[in-house]
């Protein structure tokens, strides 16, 4: 079974592919910038606020606490740097927690596998794709 890490977005949790996450990170106040790049290990990057990526942007982006240098598919090419507010583990879904996404198509359908629910622990949380679209950074 799959192993994903499980992050929250403003309201919305995620879980992405583990094998796809490359390090989280603490944020600092001046590497919180609006900027569109980061540099991660002497490499430039691409950046985004995944809370606008989103479209949920109650929290500014000066708040976010953490960044996730991810690679949105399986090719070679650089990771990218998502700015989210919490981590909040790995987790390890059974095939019965996990569900589809309901059938009217919306923009979530290309960015998301389904969704996670595990009533043991009263969470849920929708599957990140392993491969995310080629315009996710919009």
């Amino acid at each position: 079974m799959a192993q994903f890490l499980h992050i929250r977005v403003e309201d919305i949790d995620l879980l992405l592919p583990a094998l796809q996450v490359h390090e989280v990170i603490g944020l600092e106040p001046q590497s919180r910038s609006a900027e569109d790049h980061a540099i991660w290990r002497d490499q430039v990057i691409a950046s985004c606020d995944l809370g606008h990526v989103l479209q949920r942007c109650a929290t500014a982006l000066s708040h976010r606490q953490y960044g996730v240098v991810y690679s949105p598919d399986d090719s070679d090419a650089l990771p990218v740097l998502m700015l989210i507010d919490e981590v909040l583990g790995l987790r390890n879904p059974q095939p019965d927690q996990l569900h589809k996404l309901p059938g009217v198509m919306t923009t979530a359908h290309g960015l998301f596998d389904g969704i996670w629910i595990d009533n043991k622990l009263g969470l849920k949380a929708y599957c990140v794709k392993n491969q995310l679209p080629a315009d996710f950074l919009g």
